[in-house]
């Protein structure tokens, strides 16, 4: 036996067909580990120059403004309803007040999540010396320092944090069990949106209150490579991949996104200024801004996941839409 395939032998021919089908992976594979590794190296590299101090940034001491907003009214959850509409002025910045407490306390399990993502990357990769790794331990010392910033903000405010206790428990229990590769990427990156579009829409409403647009500005420069790196990680690891992933992909990132909007829809805000709780729910669910909420929210990893082949399985689409997103149309106010 010479041990070459030989013509009419159907089972070597097999072989050899899928051995050249999965030949192109490869080197596809190799370059975009590649890729990461040089981002790595460069965005630690420009990390260096980057100096944000939050004590210093921030003017922790001054009092806030009385008449200001604490959140734009396109995140308050009520808003353009009709017990939105009846509420008095002073009522409306309680409401947005609470609300903002809300997703602020949401945005730090985010950045949080990211974090314990992160460590668990490192301690699997077992690379302690490379560029990948400082790397990774300069992207958790961003992150917790602006998570810190959140906290703090929140007792600016002068409310407790809303624990969301239910969401807390699944946060605590699954977050380390989360696949590694597309799964841990594209969660990844919806939390990298949730924290951005929220930080974002702060930072750009000049009728915020003073600290919210402070520690949003700070956020916001502190992770521009967090960010363009998390778009990255996604980009090698989500596209080409078969649609049986690409479903699940999408799946379990539209469950994630359910359970937070369902986690904003039960807040108890609109009742600390005299609105039923069961009339709170109605109106959310049929709000104006709905829509532009989940857009601010969600809007940049859906754009990324849709140009990746995500979220065209039938279960995940209408999971999405569950919560007000739009996945082929703009939303409200983004014609």
């Amino acid at each position: 036996m010479s041990g070459l395939a030989e013509p009419g032998d159907a089972t070597a021919n097999t072989m050899v067909g899928a051995e050249s089908m999965r030949a192109p992976r490869r080197p596809t594979r190799r370059r975009s580990v590649a890729e990461r590794d040089a981002a790595a190296q460069r965005f630690l590299i420009d990390t260096v120059e980057d100096r944000f101090d939050p004590d210093i940034d921030i003017d922790w001491s001054a009092p806030p403004w009385p008449d200001a907003a604490w959140l734009p009214d396109s995140l308050v959850g009520t808003a353009g309803t009709r017990p939105w509409r009846r509420l008095s002025p002073a009522a409306r910045l309680d409401l947005g007040q609470h609300e903002l407490v809300d997703l602020l306390t949401l945005a730090a399990f985010a950045t949080t999540a990211q974090s314990m993502l992160e460590f668990r990357r490192i301690g699997e990769d077992q690379t302690l010396c490379d560029d990948t790794a400082r790397w990774g331990f300069a992207t958790i010392n961003i992150r917790t320092t602006s998570t810190a910033m959140l906290g703090r903000l929140v007792t600016v405010t002068g409310l407790p944090p809303n624990g969301h206790a239910t969401l807390a428990r699944r946060f605590e229990r699954y977050t380390l069990l989360t696949p590694a590769g597309g799964t841990t990427a594209a969660l990844y990156l919806l939390a990298e949106s949730f924290v951005h579009g929220l930080a974002s829409a702060l930072a750009e409403d000049p009728g915020v209150q003073p600290h919210a647009r402070q520690v949003a500005d700070v956020h916001l420069r502190a992770t521009r490579r967090l960010r363009e790196f998390a778009h990255l990680d996604f980009a090698s690891s989500v596209p080409g991949r078969s649609r049986f992933l690409l479903a699940w992909y999408s799946v379990a990132s539209a469950v994630v996104m359910r359970a937070v909007t369902r986690a904003l829809d039960r807040s108890d805000a609109a009742e600390v200024v005299g609105v039923p709780r069961w009339r709170t729910r109605l109106a959310r669910r049929r709000a104006p801004m709905r829509a532009r909420r989940a857009h601010i929210l969600y809007g940049e990893f859906l754009e990324a996941a849709r140009a990746a082949g995500m979220f065209t399985d039938p279960v995940s689409r209408m999971l999405v839409r569950r919560t007000g997103a739009r996945l082929d149309t703009p939303a409200e106010g983004e014609q």
